[in-house]
């Protein structure tokens, strides 16, 4: 782990008076709060086995430039995915589980995306195709002969045929994909942020709606307040869609975490 001393000047802030706090609630990097003269910053070092963890960083830097012009992601400072460096301001605390249950903030949740799913899409953005992602991970947890119910022909089959019935009528746009309390910012000049945008990338906007939805266990209520707040109301032929992006999305989260579980020497790459 660095040192103290190397996080400050990683951050490009003062050494003098600054003081530096580990984020403890990342789980495939190492993020430090720096703080000095009424500035603060965090630093974050990347996991250098993003190939099988399916994270592209020069697309990630790209989409950083975007949704902070937008206002709906953090500023940056420095992105530099050959150091596996990024610098950002401090956006502010992130929400709790309970803030993500209340219904005014749903409202606001299916707002912020919205507005993210109505951004031009810059040149240099990955495309998300789920069916890939699905593959990719199953390809891993296979070379390593990893047999669990994961793994089992009938959840791969669904798999597959839930990603299929999603492109079918699919409107590809700039989406965060990991969507959920600890990426959610109440940001200090106010208004609501994202952060963490490293799975972010063109795709189904569904699975952004859905990945809130899993991630916090709503209930069929709450499923239906957010999707009509997305939606603005119209459109109730998408409730089966949704459904079966929730499926897909915990599906897709549960491989994920299946690969990050293996031994770091021995991950292979997708």
């Amino acid at each position: 782990m660095p040192s103290a001393e190397a996080i400050v000047k990683l951050s490009g802030m003062e050494a003098g008076d600054a003081s530096v706090e580990r984020i403890k609630h990342g789980l495939t990097n190492e993020s430090w709060l720096v703080s000095a003269l009424g500035e603060r910053r965090v630093v974050r070092i990347s996991n250098p086995e993003d190939d099988a963890l399916q994270i592209n960083r020069s697309s990630e830097a790209v989409i950083l430039a975007a949704v902070g012009d937008a206002g709906i992601g953090p500023d940056v400072i420095v992105c530099d995915p050959a150091r596996q460096l990024l610098v950002t301001r401090y956006v502010g605390e992130t929400w709790s589980e309970a803030d993500t249950l209340q219904v005014e903030n749903i409202d606001r949740i299916a707002a912020l995306l919205r507005k993210l799913h109505a951004l031009e899409v810059p040149t240099g953005v990955q495309s998300v195709n789920l069916l890939a992602v699905v593959e990719g991970y199953l390809g891993t947890l296979d070379q390593r002969a990893i047999v669990c119910e994961l793994t089992s022909p009938t959840l791969r089959a669904r798999a597959r045929e839930s990603a299929i019935v999603l492109y079918r009528r699919a409107t590809e746009c700039l989406c965060h994909n990991d969507v959920h309390s600890l990426n959610l910012v109440e940001s200090v000049g106010g208004g609501l942020r994202l952060i963490d945008w490293e799975y972010a990338g063109l795709g189904e906007p569904l699975f952004d709606v859905a990945a809130l939805s899993v991630y916090h266990r709503y209930d069929q209520a709450l499923r239906e307040r957010l999707l009509s707040a997305y939606l603005r109301g119209g459109e109730p032929a998408e409730s089966q869609r949704f459904e079966v992006a929730c499926w897909l999305f915990e599906y897709v989260r549960d491989l994920w975490t299946a690969v990050r579980e293996l031994p770091s020497v021995e991950r292979v790459a997708r």
